[in-house]
C-alpha cells in the first residue's frame, strides 16, 4: 500500500520578526508534514515557535513578521505565493485555527449569531437563515444547550468554557480538512478541559480532519495525536508517532520535558527541571540551541547545527550524540508514560 501524501507539508521554513531591539529568528528551518485526518502535536515550552508556526501557515503574522524562506504546501500549493485575496479563500474554510484565549477571541460588541453567520455566508455561498441554522446545529454539535436561544447572545454572557465551544464551532463550520489548535484549553478550569478536549477529539474524528494541536501538555499530546513534533528555539529537534516519542525519546530535551512530569509514584522529594531558560531568539545561541541547557553538550554542540537523522520513515532526531547518549527508557518509566496515555 503506497503511503498518503501529505496534506500540509512544511518545508524548511524560516519565519522573523524585525524589531527596534533586533531581528527576532522565531523559526529556524522548520519542517514537517500532516497527513490527512491525521491528529499531530506540536509540543514545546513557551518560546519555542509552536504559535508562530500555526499563524505563518494561515499567513496573520504581524506587520513587523515575516516568513523569508522555504514552502507551506496545502494540497500542492505553496500558500506563501498566493495574494491576499487567495489566501483569504484559504483561512476558514480549508485550514482553520482555534486560538488560545476563549476570553479574548470572540469580538464582544458583536452577539454570536453575528459572528458565526457572516463567514458561513461568505464562504459558504448560503443565504443569512441558511447560515444562521448551520450555526445553530454546529453549536449543539459542541454541546451547547439551548443554542437556537443562546446564538444571539454577546459573547459576555457565557462562561469561558462556554465561549471556547462556541470558538470549535465557528472553526468547524465551514467544514475545513486541517484544523490548528492553538493550545484550546488556556485559562479553563481541569473539568472544563477534559469536556472541550473530548469534544475536540470527537469532533476530529468524526469529520475526519487533520489537525495540529499545538501545547506544551503531554498528557493533552498522548490523549489525542498519533505523531508529535518537539519544537525547540523555532526549530525541530525530535518528530515520531507519539507513542514511540513518549516510550523512547532520543532527544535530550524530549527527555527533559518528561522528567519534568509531576507524579505521586516517583520517589523523590523535588520535581525535576530543565536549567535555565528557553533562549532568546534574537541573538540565539549558535549550534544546537539547546546547548546551553543540556547536560550532554560538548563543544561541537555550540559551534554547529545538529542534522535530522532518521531512525525510520517518519521518526527524526536532531542531536549530535543522540547514539552516545543513554536515554533508554526503564521498565518503570515506560509502564508509567504508556498508563499516561490511557488514563489522562
Amino acid at each position: 500500500m503506497s503511503e498518503k501524501k501529505p496534506l500540509l507539508e512544511i518545508q524548511d521554513i524560516y519565519t522573523q520578526f524585525f524589531t527596534e531591539s533586533g531581528v527576532v529568528e522565531a523559526l529556524d528551518g522548520v519542517s514537517f508534514d500532516v497527513t490527512a485526518g491525521e491528529p499531530v502535536g506540536i509540543v514545546g515550552e513557551s518560546g519555542c515557535g509552536k504559535t508562530v508556526t500555526g499563524h505563518s501557515i494561515l499567513r496573520i503574522l504581524p506587520k513587523n513578521g515575516k516568513t523569508i524562506k522555504g514552502k507551506i504546501i496545502y494540497k500542492g500549493i505553496n500558500l506563501l505565493n498566493l495574494t491576499h485575496n487567495q489566501m483569504r479563500s484559504i483561512r476558514g474554510k480549508e485550514i482553520a485555527m482555534i486560538f488560545q484565549d476563549p476570553m479574548t477571541s470572540l469580538n464582544p460588541i458583536f452577539r454570536v449569531d453575528d459572528q458565526m453567520t457572516e463567514v458561513i455566508s461568505l464562504h459558504r455561498k448560503v443565504n443569512k437563515k441558511e447560515a444562521l441554522d448551520i450555526a445553530i446545529e454546529m453549536l449543539e454539535s459542541v454541546g451547547l444547550s439551548d443554542a437556537e436561544k443562546r446564538i444571539h447572545d454577546y459573547p459576555h454572557q457565557f462562561s469561558g468554557g462556554m465561549r471556547q465551544r462556541i470558538l470549535i464551532a465557528r472553526a468547524l463550520a465551514l467544514q475545513p480538512s486541517l484544523l490548528i489548535a492553538d493550545e484550546p484549553t488556556t485559562a479553563l478550569d481541569v473539568t472544563i478541559q477534559a469536556q472541550v478536549l473530548e469534544i475536540i477529539k470527537e469532533m476530529q474524528k468524526k469529520l475526519g480532519l487533520a489537525m495540529m494541536l499545538i501545547t506544551h501538555n503531554l498528557g493533552v499530546v498522548a490523549e489525542i495525536t498519533k505523531r508529535v513534533h518537539i519544537f525547540y528555539g523555532g526549530r525541530v529537534v525530535e518528530s515520531g508517532p507519539t507513542e514511540d516519542v513518549f516510550i523512547n525519546p532520543q532527544h535530550p530535551y524530549t527527555r527533559a520535558l518528561f522528567d519534568s512530569i509531576p507524579s505521586i509514584e516517583k520517589d523523590k522529594t523535588r520535581l525535576e527541571t530543565i536549567p535555565g531558560n528557553v533562549p532568546r531568539l534574537i541573538n540565539p545561541p549558535k549550534g544546537c540551541r539547546f546547548h546551553p541547557r543540556c547536560k550532554y553538550a560538548t563543544e561541537i554542540c555550540s559551534r554547529e547545527r545538529p542534522e535530522d537523522v532518521w531512525l525510520g520513515p517518519k521518526r527524526r532526531v536532531a542531536c549530535h550524540h543522540y547514539e552516545e547518549l543513554d536515554l533508554d527508557v526503564d521498565e518503570e518509566t515506560m509502564r508509567e508514560r504508556v498508563k499516561i496515555k490511557e488514563e489522562v
